[in-house]
């Protein structure tokens, strides 16, 4: 009988473990790296120019984000105020939805306002404020996760100190690291995403990439292009991480046993609301009001909902199948690492290598595979499966880092206890392990499939004939399709996103209300 301490106890299985899983989420790139990179010949300049021009639009996109999104994240995370939980909601959209919708709101706007092509609704302009709608929420929320994580008494010992004006100061002293970070990957997912710029008349380097391979069917061209987009985006990113590594792994990790409650204070009262009413309609506003407009002047409902229909079992297919692959990797990949600091930076630096490779270059690396495989591998190379395993693999830094922090605030001497009592691994993990992670794994599941959906250019790749999902359909036709049959197809999708978001946050709350014996609850990791 296998004991609960082996989870608490050092050993060579957690640093096989975590290499292992690593390599499984770096699978499908490596298998065009390894092949493409050798030999490796001179790339156009035009392709270094798209680099530098792709660089400027994901930097705006990230310094706009982190000027909107930190002061909000703050804010919301240490005070309450009117409609709070809404304005939260809102902002969690744009994660949730494909970046070239917002494209597409931002240049129908542009046409009926008889605006010129050359106008800030286009081009590289327009594709900043498109990305910002993505950035802005990321640092936000993440602003909030990690001002859930101070504790109650350093903010207490700091309003007696000196009142909100110091707790404001030291709190944004501790999660400024995570701010910053999360807003450079934000930058960086931007380099890899051509939907904007494509709608938008923005020449980038995620659309030199895909037109490259569309027109030559050239995988060593592709991953020549997508590892020196990797290492433009590496050198411009270890700086920034190596400086913030130690604030942002504590902010991470914190798990303090008493965290702060928000408090009502009057200056946030009147504050809160309009910053966050303001920095919604920012991000928000522009794009529905394109959206809604075509669809005034003509109705388009049941050609919309009839691709609904049809698309409606694929999307779903795809997203739960990305969100239970990337939440059990990543959960093995959590239990690895466990609460090893060394062991935690190795799996940080890992998932951060996840994150910059371009997403393409996954899609293509699957297909490079395929194209050479027997027809028996059709089920695990061609099929549907597929995608939502790329998919998967692609976003297992997402459960990994909430895995490592519910992990990390649950108590070490329950596993010694049981082990001490003559309980077995099995029933330990059926009866305290899998209750309390239960939430954060649901939580994981669900952002996942939400951020899977909204990756077009892996399921434009990979799907087989006729399996396509709502955002491809759409994607697809808008070159074709009448402007109000699009805007209809992008309002669905909203709103099919928005309900999401509602359904998940209510299903969180209700999973976060069951408590454990000892007064520990399974829900103590999901923010209030």
């Amino acid at each position: 009988m296998i004991s609960p301490a082996f989870l608490e106890g050092a050993g060579r299985w957690r640093g096989i473990g975590l290499v292992s899983g690593l390599l499984v989420a770096l699978a499908p790139p490596a298998s065009l790296l390894l092949p493409g990179l050798w030999p490796f010949p001179d790339l156009a300049p035009e392709f270094f120019v798209s680099i530098g021009r792709s660089l400027g639009v994901g930097a705006g996109a990230a310094l706009l984000g982190l000027a909107a999104g930190l002061p909000v994240g703050l804010i919301a995370g240490l005070y309450l105020f009117p409609l709070r939980r809404l304005f939260l909601a809102m902002l969690a959209l744009p994660l949730v939805i494909p970046s070239f919708l917002w494209a597409i709101g931002l240049s129908s706007l542009r046409i009926e306002s008889g605006l010129p092509p050359d106008s800030l609704l286009s081009g590289a302009s327009g594709s900043v404020l498109a990305f910002t709608a993505f950035t802005t929420p990321l640092v936000a929320l993440a602003t909030y996760l990690a001002v859930s994580g101070l504790s109650e008494t350093q903010v207490q010992a700091a309003r007696i100190a000196g009142g909100e004006g110091i707790v404001l100061r030291y709190a944004l002293g501790a999660v400024l690291p995570v701010a910053v970070v999360v807003a450079l990957l934000g930058g960086v997912l931007t380099l890899s995403d051509p939907g904007p710029g494509q709608i938008l008349g923005f020449r980038g380097v995620a659309a030199d990439i895909l037109t490259s391979f569309a027109a030559l069917y050239d995988f060593g061209l592709a991953a020549r292009q997508s590892a020196v987009l990797g290492v433009a985006v590496l050198v411009c990113s270890v700086p920034v991480l190596v400086y913030t590594a130690r604030g942002l792994a504590h902010a991470l990790m914190a798990r303090s046993p008493n965290p702060v409650d928000p408090i009502p204070w009057c200056v946030a009262m009147r504050v809160g609301p309009v910053l966050c009413a303001v920095v919604a309609a920012m991000i928000l506003a522009a794009p529905l009001i394109g959206l809604v407009l075509p669809v005034l002047g003509r109705l388009e409902w049941a050609a919309a909902l009839e691709t609904v229909r049809r698309t409606a079992a694929n999307t779903v297919a795809y997203a739960l199948l990305a969100g239970f692959v990337a939440a059990g990797l990543g959960l093995g990949l959590a239990i690895c690492a466990g609460r090893a600091p060394s062991l935690r930076r190795v799996l940080f630096a890992g998932l951060v290598v996840v994150f910059v490779l371009p997403p393409a270059l996954g899609a293509l690396g699957t297909i490079f595979v395929a194209s050479g495989a027997p027809a028996w591998l059709d089920p695990v190379v061609r099929s549907r499966s597929t995608v939502g395993a790329v998919l998967g693999l692609r976003l297992v830094p997402v459960p990994a880092i909430l895995f490592v922090r519910a992990l990390g605030q649950m108590p070490a001497s329950w596993a010694l206890a049981a082990s001490v009592h003559g309980v077995g691994l099995g029933r330990y993990g059926l009866r305290v392990l899998l209750p309390f992670m239960a939430p954060t794994f649901g939580l994981a599941v669900l952002l996942v499939a939400l951020l899977a959906t909204a990756d077009v250019g892996t399921v434009l790749l990979l799907q087989p004939p006729g399996e396509d999902s709502l955002p491809v359909s759409i994607f697809t036709v808008m070159a074709n399709a009448p402007g109000s049959l699009v805007a209809a197809l992008c309002l669905a999708y909203v709103a099919t996103a928005g309900a999401a978001i509602v359904l998940g946050g209510l299903a969180i709350r209700v999973l976060g209300g069951h408590r454990l014996p000892g007064g520990a609850h399974p829900g103590s990791m999901v923010p209030r």
